[in-house]
């Protein structure tokens, strides 16, 4: 097995500037580099990564806990994570949990990981989040006390779509929403659409607004179940939020099952800016931010904490949306 000292012998250095280079120490001569990268490159050298971390005492390792894997929404936001931490020589696992996940629980603890991001959206077992801030992991999104909390402003897009929706004369305007009534009440788009709706002139009836109760199914599913329960409530809806854009394709099934167009009969909102929603019919409009850039912010925010604890005290991001105007909403048609 090839050593670090096989290495350094090889490059003709000392096994601290084989270190050095392998942890990307900007202080090594480039001759050096050079010779060092060579010599791992010639000896096919790959790091005992246990060991490596047992010497750190850290294993350079970031878990992503998610509930819905279809969705590209986390994707695209993973996919920054990753390359990101990957660029730090940090590696990035991700865990999908439901219902039946107290084995996952387990098996996240036993990984030993360094920081943990919370893409889930109900509550995890407190004896869970107790071990893992035991073991001292960074964690994203879990309690404003004990990690970086993640706060998607949506208020202004929301207001700058019912403004939308108002100048073209929408007053029967619903809410599908893919998760239960206390979420949507605390979330900012529910709270805005709720707190601003008669300020803009839309339909106070509570039944515009429809949330999921079996949290087995998918977003898509969630939206073509809701729409057909909206339909059958009022028939003459004329707008209709999506807790996301996946959500909005669901929607958009059902509305054209029904026989009705989207934009000319029905307009549709979605929320995230999936990649997926430039190609639906018609492109969804919807609620966008940089998600690749704010994957890579998260991995930074743990990194940099992991590093140095004390300087990088937990405290909340607020990050900035705004609205992305596709061809799925017209004037309503009354």
């Amino acid at each position: 097995m090839i050593t670090r000292n096989d290495v350094a012998k090889r490059a003709g250095v000392s096994v601290g500037t084989v270190s050095n280079v392998m942890n990307n120490k900007s202080f090594v001569k480039p001759e050096h580099v050079e010779k060092v990268r060579k010599a791992i490159e010639e000896l096919n050298y790959i790091p005992d990564f246990n060991a490596k971390s047992m010497a750190r005492r850290r294993n350079n390792h970031i878990g992503i806990a998610l509930y819905e894997m279809t969705n590209p929404y986390h994707a695209e936001i993973i996919q920054g994570i990753e390359e990101y931490a990957a660029q730090h020589n940090f590696m990035t696992t991700i865990f999908v949990l439901n219902n039946t996940s107290h084995q996952k629980y387990h098996a996240i603890c036993e990984r030993r990981l360094d920081g943990l991001v919370n893409f889930m959206t109900n509550d995890l077992p407190r004896a869970f989040t107790a071990e893992l801030k035991r073991q001292q992991i960074v964690l994203v999104n879990f309690s404003p006390e004990d990690s970086f909390m993640i706060v998607n402003d949506y208020t202004p897009p929301m207001r700058e779509f019912m403004r939308l929706l108002q100048e073209g004369g929408h007053r029967k305007v619903a809410y599908l929403w893919t998760g239960d009534e206390m979420r949507f009440r605390s979330d900012k788009r529910g709270k805005t659409f709720l707190e601003e709706r008669e300020k803009y002139g839309f339909d106070s009836d509570e039944s515009l607004i429809l949330f999921n109760e079996d949290m087995t199914l998918t977003s898509e599913q969630i939206g073509y179940r809701l729409c057909k329960r909206l339909l059958q409530r009022h028939p003459d809806v004329t707008a209709v939020f999506c807790t996301n854009d996946l959500a909005a394709l669901g929607a958009l099934r059902c509305l054209s099952e029904a026989g009705l167009r989207c934009p000319e009969d029905v307009s549709v909102i979605g929320c995230d800016d999936i990649a997926l929603g430039e190609y639906f019919n018609p492109p969804i409009s919807t609620i966008s931010f940089d998600k690749r850039a704010h994957g890579a912010d998260i991995a930074q925010m743990i990194i940099e904490k992991v590093a140095d604890p004390e300087s990088h005290p937990y405290h909340t991001v607020v990050v900035p949306m705004h609205v992305k105007l596709r061809q799925s909403i017209a004037p309503a048609k009354n």
